[in-house]
Formats: C-alpha cells, structure tokens, sequence
C-alpha cells in the first residue's frame, strides 16, 4: 500500500486487501495535525468482498494495551461499502496528539448478530509535523 503525506493530509491510495479469517496486524504511520485517511478492501479467506454495511465499528489508539485512551472511538469515522471497501477517517484537529507510537485496535460487530470481532490490530505511530 502506498501512502503519501502532505501539509494537509496523509492518504493511502492503494488499498491494501484483508483477509479477515483471522485479525490483521497493519502498522500504522502517520503525520501528526494532518487528516488521516486509510482505505482498504476488505475480502474473506476465498478472496470474495465482504458486505460492510452489515457491521459497526469501534476503533480506540491507546498509549499502550488497556492504557489511556490516545484517540477515542468519537472522534474516529469509519465508513464501509456493501463492496467491501472500508476507510477510516480522522481529522486534522483530532490528530493533534503527541508524536510517539501508540497501539490501536478495529473491531466489527456483526449488526444482525452483535457478534465482535477485531479485525485489525498494530502499532499507530505519530510522526511529528514541521508545521503543527
């Protein structure tokens, strides 16, 4: 995936395909006060897109596993297509955090069933920007 970072954003324009039989680990980099935008398309194992609406989500950074919450759910947007493709939108305003590397998680609930699942996992580091 080829992610690109500017004064006013960071974006990956090629999304990366997930194969969710089992939770994803995907690390993270990303420019601090700059909007986050991550795109990805999202398969089961036999490679066949995977229905989004059919799911919420929840996603938390945190200084560290079960620590302090860095970015909270709230101020994170995550959109996804009945084609599989899932982006994850953070602003600039709420990217405004310490430079450092964090950890975060994804989790899918299954809106027809409850069911949760965390689908991606990794490290979340912060770099810091010349500007902000």
């Amino acid at each position: 995936m080829a992610c690109t970072c500017n004064s006013s954003s960071c974006r990956c324009e090629n999304p990366k395909n997930v194969d969710v039989s089992a939770a994803t680990q995907l690390n993270i980099c990303c420019r601090r006060a700059n909007t986050f935008i991550l795109k990805a398309n999202v398969k089961d194992s036999n490679g066949t897109a995977i229905d989004l609406t059919a799911y919420t989500y929840e996603m938390q950074v945190r200084q560290y596993d079960n620590g302090p919450i860095v970015i909270s759910n709230s101020n994170i947007t995550i959109a996804g297509t009945a084609a599989g493709l899932l982006t994850i939108t953070i602003t600039d305003t709420n990217m405004t955090v310490d430079a450092g590397t964090y950890v975060y998680g994804v989790e899918f609930t299954l809106t027809a069933t409850s069911e949760k699942e965390t689908w991606f996992f990794g490290t979340f580091t912060v770099q810091q920007n010349i500007v902000n």
